[in-house]
């Protein structure tokens, strides 16, 4: 699947509407290159993937459960899991309609404000 900027901005709107201001329950390493959450809101579990592969990166809203795919934690992951987990995801935006960046703003009531910015370009760009 091709990740455009008409695509990121269909995609915040899918997230603004379903997951903005959502419960972090759960972050996960679902593989090497991907890290999932698990959002508590509008009353029901939501399953958020982040996928940074180099041949199709994509954020996107996972049907099933999301289950932990690597054994060795990474440094990213222990740091979302300390400032993301237990927080609130406050806000989702795309800076730019032109670019294929989102960013997820959360709050967490031990750590404060931090920023996932999610870029969806590929390996070869455009």
């Amino acid at each position: 699947m091709h990740f455009d900027a008409l695509t990121v901005a269909a995609v915040a709107a899918e997230l603004q509407q379903t997951i903005e201001e959502g419960r972090v329950q759960q972050v996960l390493a679902v593989d090497e290159n991907s890290i999932g959450m698990e959002i508590y809101a509008q009353r029901q579990r939501h399953y958020l993937l982040l996928c940074a592969d180099p041949k199709a990166s994509r954020v996107y809203l996972a049907q099933e459960k999301l289950r932990r795919g690597v054994k060795k934690e990474s440094p990213l992951l222990l740091l979302l899991r300390k400032y993301v987990r237990g927080g609130q995801l406050t806000a989702i935006a795309q800076p730019d309609p032109t670019e294929r960046v989102l960013i997820l703003h959360f709050f967490h009531p031990e750590h404060g404000a931090t920023q996932l910015i999610a870029e969806c370009i590929t390996q070869r760009g455009n």
